[in-house]
Order: C-alpha cells, then structure tokens, then sequence
C-alpha cells in the first residue's frame, strides 16, 4: 500500500511541476539521407540545453512542415530522443517528412539557395518516467540551402 501512495504523492508532485522547454544551444546540423518518392528521410542535430532537474524523452511526433512560409508535409521522429537533466545534450534525432503530392519538386528547387527558413509546427509529446505531456511547438530556423541536396 505504501508503494501506490507513494506513486500517487511522487505522480502528483512531477504532475504539478512546471515544465521548462529545451533550448536549442548552437550546433546545428541538417542531412539529407534518402528521398523516395514522396518520402523523405533525413538526420537534424544540435546542442540542447534541458534545464530541468529531471531527464526528458522527446516521443516520436509528427508536425507541419513548412519551407519558404509553403505548407509541404508533415515530419515524423523516427525514434525518442533523452535530454539529461541540468546540461546541454549533443541530440541527432532521425526524421522521416511525408510530403504532399507535387511538393517534392519545390523543395528540391530551393536546394539552389544559400539560405531556406524551415518551419515545424504542432505538438511533440515529451514524458518524464511515466507522465507524458504534448508540448506546442512553432520553431522556425535558417538553414543552408546545399543541405537540401543528397549528401549535403
């Protein structure tokens, strides 16, 4: 009996705990692996600031994908992501982009830019133990266009 209240006191606690989103530090990177049809795999890393005194696991999400302000898809994590609490965590999260029909041509034009604004947007689920929360996410980012193209 012990055991359940003290689950239920801790569940309460984490439960009533504010929330502080990651940070993004600097060293980001973006990589093209594989295109397929309207299918688009790729590999996005940076440093993250997880300012919390307890570890986060980012849940496989899937968010709208915007590039140049043009709505072309959605972008799934492929597999969780931990942050360690308290420190600035080197995170390279593989994503899978299901593009809407006659957007992969667009995209691909914008290879030939020097600098492309991607946007995401929607809810990534985050959890602690075994509480989850969905989070709202609307990050924006310049990136180099050549890392639109294969092995960029």
């Amino acid at each position: 009996m012990r055991k359940y209240l003290l689950i239920l006191i801790s569940s309460l606690f984490l439960v009533s705990c504010a929330l502080h989103a990651p940070e993004i530090r600097g060293g980001e990177k973006f990589n093209l692996d594989k295109v397929d049809g309207q299918t688009i795999k790729f590999t996005a890393g940076a440093n993250v600031y997880n300012g919390n005194w307890f570890g986060i696991k980012i849940k496989p999400s899937k968010l709208d994908l915007y590039v140049e302000g043009d709505y072309v898809g959605k972008v799934s994590l492929d597999k969780k992501v931990k942050l360690k609490r308290k420190r600035e965590t080197a995170v390279e999260a593989p994503l899978t982009a299901f593009l809407e029909k006659g957007t992969l041509m667009k995209v691909m034009r914008y290879a030939g830019k020097d600098q492309v604004t991607v946007r995401l947007k929607g809810k990534a689920k985050g959890g602690v133990f075994i509480f989850s929360k969905k989070v709202e996410i609307d990050e924006t980012r310049t990136i180099s266009g050549k890392n639109l193209r294969m092995g960029g």
